[in-house]
């Protein structure tokens, strides 16, 4: 019994710590995959990745990648990909939703390309983008567009470019400063044009937009052929003269018609009560004129009735008079009878 309980133990053990040394080992696998490194491999493209669901960093760095049809197949290999560094490669262009094969993406490094242009949309689906660098290219210029499309972009890096300070070509350097946009790295400097050579690329768009810019050149090509032209339009931009429309005049016939409108309103409504108690009081001024009238005529009445009854005593009074003439009684004649 004792003979083979000693075997089975140490049989426990060593599988115990087989099991032990084999879970950390693929502990340490999984960490590994979870940031695929292939520097200086000289990649001509990008490798398609078999369990590329655990893979987010990717780095691909001083090798011969182009971006083309082939890499952008093997990033849609890798779902859960959070960072791509690209830094040294041979990319020229960035054609329309190249990266939208990996939404997931937060930070992007295209340092120490070729990149000297970039389409309106070419990072657009990076919806979660926070982080991007775009330094040490052949940069002249960035469709405002592409910021637009950016909603979470924190960090931008644009040095060692060579800058096109054309104010034009501005206003997207003017929009991403206006939108709190960290505009990281060293100096950034223009190469043209030749009275703009070596100055700071953000002190060239904030004192061609001291304000950010509402209306942009939607074609950068276009707007360096129309350089002068928008000069012009520029220096009226600086010294604004206000120009007033017919917006004021139509405020004012509205405020008049509703002010007229208002007043009829109010009429019909209270001009019947005014109506009447305007005739109701000249219905009483004329009562009361009436019977002052009447009044009047009734004191005078009765004068005139007393004056007469009292002319009637005076002619009794003298007709008395003119009979008692032919009979005069003298008091010594009465006294003497």
């Amino acid at each position: 019994m004792d003979g083979w309980r000693q075997p089975l133990l140490l049989l426990w053990l060593t599988s115990l710590v087989a099991t032990t040394i084999l879970g950390s080992n693929a502990e340490v696998v999984e960490e590994e995959a979870l940031v695929k490194n292939l520097t200086d491999k000289l990649l001509r493209v990008i490798p398609h990745s078999c369990n590329g669901s655990s893979v987010t960093e990717l780095v691909i760095e001083e090798s011969l990648i182009t971006l083309n049809e082939t890499d952008r197949l093997a990033l849609a290999s890798y779902p859960r990909l959070v960072e791509l560094h690209l830094d040294g490669n041979l990319v020229t262009s960035i054609p329309a939703k190249y990266f939208s094969v990996v939404p997931q993406l937060r930070a992007l490094s295209l340092s120490g390309n070729k990149i000297s242009s970039l389409d309106p949309e070419s990072f657009s689906g990076l919806d979660v983008l926070s982080e991007l660098d775009l330094s040490h290219n052949l940069l002249t210029s960035l469709h405002t567009q592409i910021f637009r499309r950016l909603t979470n972009l924190q960090v931008l890096k644009l040095h060692s470019n060579p800058w096109n300070c054309s104010c034009p070509l501005l206003s997207s350097i003017a929009e991403a400063k206006a939108a709190g946009l960290t505009v990281g790295g060293k100096q950034i400097t223009c190469a043209s044009p030749d009275n703009q050579a070596g100055r700071d690329l953000l002190q060239a768009a904030a004192m061609c937009y001291p304000s950010p810019p509402s209306l942009f050149t939607t074609d950068p090509q276009k707007a360096v052929n129309s350089q002068n032209s928008s000069s012009h339009k520029l220096n009226i931009n600086k010294d604004p003269t206000p120009v007033l429309g017919n917006t004021w005049k139509f405020a004012g016939c509205v405020a008049a018609l509703a002010m007229c409108t208002s007043v009829l309103i109010l009429c019909a409504i209270k001009g019947p009560s005014l109506y009447k108690l305007f005739h109701n009081y000249r219905h009483r001024r004329l009562r009361q004129e009436e019977d002052a009238v009447s009044t009047v005529f009734s004191e005078t009445g009765r004068h005139v009735n007393h004056q007469t009854f009292t002319f009637k005593q005076d002619n009794g009074q003298i007709e008395e008079e003119e009979e008692g003439d032919g009979y005069f009684e003298d008091p010594y004649i009465k006294s003497e009878e």
